[in-house]
């Protein structure tokens, strides 16, 4: 465990401007991060549960849904039909986004179709944070706490990708890996004025990005005590005032912040941010970071990660799932009268004890400050993991046929017979 003396604080300042003194602190990576799924059956992902009673939104019979779309029953069938060559064993049948109003994109018009419905939890219990200070509203967490505020857990919460046990979702497990291997490293310092930290009321948090890969041991588990460089980030930041108490650190003021999100859409934007995490006995750090995102930008990362892929492999309707977002969505940054924008959403969060070296890794860190100025000026955002994708479908300028609203439909003459 990372722990250094005021001694130390001269040496590390000239990294990090406005450097507040801290009398201790301590360093983590995180070894693993999933959005905060309660998970309440006894086992199984699709089975029911007290968080989802009709388990988990079932398989869509696609057939039928493009039939109610206009499709004829032929054009359907040699839609889904795996001999079709314009359906992709890789990127899934684009035609499917054009079932909307007058053949429109549902991807990227999804209200040019009737809402089809997406099943929520309806459970009481949820996991994160009771963000708004109202515990009249929101969810009772596993331990008994009222107002826990977590909308996008309720949204999603019986969709398969993200249903499951602890560190066992589909999603998950998906996301944690490529973090694992080496697709990025967050790392978090916590840094106080106190004589125990333990139990200290003058508290900051720091959530920053790192280049350096995590190590495994022989078993496959990320491996405590390495050391890490702070990757200045101009996005990738976030730091939050709290205290301690009793080894569990809670936010004293909500702030916004970015976090590099296991997800499609990589960025965690958050408002009214908080965090409850608790240091644990044999060195670690668990808990939560949650806040309000904008919803939209979460939909649109789904289509952008290939509509009919989403769609075909995790048994639902993204017109679906916007609507659900947009009718869950709980906050507005303009006001309470102002269109909400935002839902709730709690991150479950597990960290390693590591060292955290300044970016020219010249001394190890010695307090909680930003590092923005030091970053490199964005040259561009990645909006996801496909640039080829395009309102929702893949483009292959090598395709004879494309799909799109006016595409001709040729099934042949026997579907039957065609090559399943």
């Amino acid at each position: 465990m990372n722990s250094i003396g005021r001694a130390g604080i001269a040496l590390a300042a000239f990294a990090a401007p406005c450097v507040a003194m801290a009398a201790w602190t301590k360093a983590y990576v995180v070894e693993w991060n999933e959005p905060a799924i309660y998970y309440g059956a006894k086992a199984g992902v699709i089975d029911p549960g007290t968080d989802c009673p009709q388990g988990t939104n079932p398989e869509i019979d696609w057939v039928k849904v493009l039939m109610e779309a206009g499709y004829t029953r032929e054009e359907a069938e040699w839609l889904r039909n795996p001999a079709n060559p314009t359906r992709s064993p890789v990127h899934g049948q684009n035609q499917m986004a054009f079932r909307g109003k007058a053949r429109a994109n549902v991807y990227v018009n999804p209200t040019s179709t009737p809402d089809p419905g997406l099943v929520g939890v309806s459970g009481t219990l949820a996991e994160g944070l009771d963000l708004d200070g109202n515990a009249k509203t929101g969810f009772t967490s596993p331990d008994g706490e009222k107002g826990i505020d977590n909308n996008f857990y309720k949204t999603v919460g019986c969709w398969k990708t993200y249903r499951g046990p602890r560190r066992l979702s589909s999603g998950a497990l998906q996301f944690n890996d490529s973090m694992r291997n080496g697709a990025w490293t967050t790392l978090i310092v916590v840094a106080g004025q106190g004589d125990d930290p333990m139990n200290d009321k003058d508290v900051n948090v720091g959530f920053y990005l790192s280049d350096d890969k995590m190590v495994k041991d022989g078993n496959g588990n990320i491996a405590p005590d390495y050391t890490f460089s702070i990757k200045p980030h101009a996005r990738y930041e976030a730091i939050f005032p709290a205290r301690i108490k009793n080894g569990v650190i809670t936010s004293t003021k909500a702030v916004s912040g970015v976090l590099r999100e296991p997800a499609y859409w990589r960025d965690l934007e958050l408002e009214r941010a908080q965090i409850k995490l608790t240091m644990k006995a044999d060195g670690s750090l668990s808990g939560y970071v949650g806040g309000y995102r904008p919803w939209e930008h979460v939909y649109k990362g789904w289509v952008n990660a290939r509509g009919p892929v989403i769609e075909a492999l995790t048994w639902v309707q993204l017109p679906g799932v916007y609507y659900a977002l947009r009718r869950n969505a709980d906050y507005s940054p303009s006001g309470a009268k102002g269109e909400k924008t935002h839902i709730s959403y709690a991150l479950r969060v597990d960290a390693l004890p590591a060292f955290v070296m300044s970016p020219d890794a010249s001394q190890q860190v010695a307090a909680v400050a930003s590092y923005k100025s030091l970053a490199p000026a964005e040259t561009g955002r990645v909006s996801g993991l496909f640039p080829q994708v395009v309102d929702g479908i893949f483009i292959d300028p090598k395709a004879k046929q494309q799909a799109g609203p006016n595409a001709v439909i040729t099934p042949p003459e026997n579907i039957a017979k065609a090559k399943e």
